[in-house]
């Protein structure tokens, strides 16, 4: 018995737009979150012949195939077909848009049969394509939404079903940005050096907070960890629309003793790990995502003890100078958080507590959640125009 699927969703945004950014073929790396590559082969009349690339499996292997497409935009349809058809003897796929109120409702039907030879049969497929079509109807439903408010002048402050990296996330600072990300709808990656305690409580924290979270144990100072990092993002998240460079590292040496080693190790967590995460997640950041460095006060007031964290630290503000220039046209905003000082889990002595509330305008010590707030605002759509800014967060001090 053939296989047979038909699933629909209504998308709030004008016909026009909905058409032609789901006809854009070349986009759709962008619009389905399995697709890693999409290449025209050749055009004749309004048939398109294009080759589709899946991301990397487990093994590494790119699975891939050609298909045709024939839109018509008279009678809002869309027939296409498997010209390779790999595991399928056919498939034909059939997708009709319709004008009702709310929106447009943008309806798919999938007709096959699979080959002996497949490692699944048609029920089995027919299962298979149901579930991963809601997914991608969902998406594609929010990132076609998302362009119709943009094009309306309209902005949303919410992260629903936005993708997040926060690198170092599972104490302090970062820690309080993956939860703030989390409870507003986004679906987070984020990673973490050693193992212990605060790991465990984020997954089990994660795990009661809706949406696809994962954590994974991966060193920012080491090249190859942020590969594979960035590889997890791509398997677990199809591509990122948010990265938070949080990782850090700090001591407290006098500069007469501060070895070459320790300049370096430090310098490669906080500066080099940023660059090497930026530069590594640029094949799979989606338009208009949004870059956000955290920085320091230190950078511009200095302090004592410190000179290769605050070196570090000024070395964010012009990487995130000159990245805003070079990715800007891209549709990429970078921008810095600086935070001045933040109670973590880090015992702060009552002779520091009194310090700085004598030194802060606010008369307190800062909070993870005072840091988050700026952060997710970065991310918004409210700062679309904002980049190559660097926000101090300091209480007034």
């Amino acid at each position: 018995m053939a296989g047979h699927t038909e699933n629909e969703i209504v998308i709030n945004a004008p016909m026009g737009l909905v058409w032609d950014m789901t006809n854009d073929v070349e986009s759709w790396p962008t619009l389905f979150s399995e697709y890693g590559a999409a290449e025209i082969l050749e055009r004749d009349g309004a048939t398109v012949r294009f080759r589709l690339s899946l991301h990397p499996d487990e093994t590494g292997t790119v699975w891939s195939w050609v298909s045709e497409r024939t839109p018509d935009p008279e009678t809002r349809t869309v027939r296409s077909r498997r010209v390779e058809t790999g595991v399928f003897e056919y498939m034909n796929l059939f997708w009709e848009y319709e004008q009702v109120d709310g929106g447009v409702r943008m309806r798919w039907t999938q007709d096959f049969t699979m080959k002996q030879s497949a490692p699944i049969d048609d029920e089995g497929m027919t299962a298979r394509l149901n579930r991963n079509t809601g997914i991608q109807m969902a998406r594609i439903k929010r990132i076609v939404e998302e362009a119709a408010e943009r094009a309306a002048g309209g902005v949303r402050f919410d992260h629903q079903g936005r993708r997040v990296l926060v690198t170092g996330g599972t104490r302090g600072i970062g820690r309080g940005i993956v939860l703030a990300f989390a409870r507003a709808g986004a679906n987070v990656v984020t990673c973490h050096r050693s193992d212990g305690p605060a790991v465990d409580s984020l997954v089990k924290e994660l795990s009661e907070t809706p949406g696809d979270h994962k954590v994974v144990k991966a060193d920012i100072g080491n090249e190859a960890d942020i590969e594979r990092l960035i590889g997890e993002c791509r398997a677990h998240l199809g591509g990122i629309d948010v990265v938070v460079n949080n990782a850090g590292s700090i001591s407290h040496v006098p500069f007469d003793k501060l070895d070459a080693d320790e300049w370096r190790r430090v310098l490669d967590v906080n500066l080099t790990g940023t660059f090497l995460v930026v530069q590594k997640a640029l094949p799979i950041l989606t338009p208009g995502a949004s870059i956000i460095n955290i920085g320091s006060k230190v950078a511009s007031v200095g302090i004592p003890l410190r000179s290769h964290y605050t070196a570090s630290k000024a070395g964010l503000v012009g990487l995130t100078r000159s990245l805003c220039k070079e990715l800007g046209p891209k549709g990429y905003r970078v921008n810095i958080v600086a935070p001045g000082p933040v109670e973590t889990e880090e015992e702060v002595t009552p002779e520091v507590r009194e310090r700085y509330e004598r030194l802060t305008a606010v008369g307190r010590l800062g909070v993870p959640g005072d840091i988050a707030g700026p952060v997710l605002f970065l991310a918004s759509d409210l700062a679309a125009f904002m980049t190559g800014e660097t926000i101090n967060v300091d209480g007034g001090i």
